[in-house]
């Protein structure tokens, strides 16, 4: 067994230095920091940083990246409860997700505001835009799953029949706004647990006044 005192090894530095990056952007924004920034509490110098990235883009890319890999991953089926369960369940998730890693809520609202539908960070960790990942790409799996989500529940008579993309458009809006408006206080810092559940609450209110039948 290892020893009573043995410490956790340290994350290797190119995951620190995008730790960091994903600090920095929730902070400062997206464009809001340099290299430099990122050195001085690593304790490195930006040369050091050059040996795991090429640039500063590559940097973003990186962290695109994995804001694409964790939004991959959403609205994962869950066939052992009941429909909306499952869906409420998935939008559990996707709350947690945004609220808990806020530079990619800074990431995607950037990404919105680009003409062609993705600033070329995200676009290029996806490997194309919004549109082009509804059916193919690294997202193109978790639209299926959401379109899977609510055709269960329609079928199951709970939920009205709905186009999986106008559904996506107005969770993650509502959920983006919300952070950002009328502050982004929430982004500046960890949200309580309070904080997260009332986040859960408000964005099933909202979908399932858009989507159960009365």
């Amino acid at each position: 067994m290892p020893a009573a005192d043995a410490r956790k090894a340290p994350a290797p530095t190119r995951q620190r230095i995008l730790d960091e990056a994903e600090r920095l952007i929730a902070v400062k924004g997206v464009y809001g920091f340099t290299l430099r920034d990122i050195a001085a509490p690593l304790g490195v110098q930006v040369p050091a940083i050059y040996k795991h990235y090429k640039s500063r883009d590559d940097v973003l890319i990186e962290v695109s990246r994995r804001f694409i890999h964790l939004l991959a991953g959403q609205f994962e089926l869950r066939p052992e409860l009941s429909p909306v369960a499952a869906f409420r369940a998935a939008l559990d998730a996707f709350v947690e997700l945004m609220m808990s890693r806020p530079a990619y809520v800074r990431l995607a609202l950037v990404d919105f505001a680009t003409p062609g539908g993705g600033m070329e960070y995200v676009k290029l960790a996806a490997g194309g835009s919004f549109k082009a990942n509804l059916l193919r790409g690294p997202l193109a799996a978790m639209h299926s799953r959401l379109r899977r989500l609510l055709r269960a529940a329609v079928r199951a008579g709970e939920f009205r029949p709905t186009d999986a993309t106008d559904v996506y458009r107005l969770l993650k809006a509502s959920l983006l706004i919300r952070l950002v408006f009328p502050d982004d206080t929430l982004l500046l810092r960890k949200p309580s647990s309070a904080e997260i559940r009332a986040g859960k609450k408000w964005l099933w209110n909202i979908a399932s006044r858009h989507l159960v039948l009365r």
